[in-house]
């Protein structure tokens, strides 16, 4: 299964991806990329921003509405 297609089973799950966790779970080093080519493909795909424990900012990604 590839990168792009574990992501996007993980999202229609109801499952909220941050970069982190896409590169601990799928090894994925660029999820914007990868969430990119999704919306490409015809998939709603919301961008978030959420603040990590440290205070930094990061972009969050879950499935949209059709």
């Amino acid at each position: 299964m590839t990168q792009k297609q574990q992501i996007l089973a993980a999202l229609k799950r109801g499952e909220v991806l941050t970069p982190l966790r896409a590169l601990e779970r799928f090894g994925c080093l660029s999820l914007s990329q990868r969430c990119g080519e999704l919306v490409r493909d015809g998939h709603k795909i919301r961008r978030g921003r959420c603040k990590t424990m440290s205070g930094k900012i990061v972009g969050e990604y879950r499935m949209g509405k059709k």
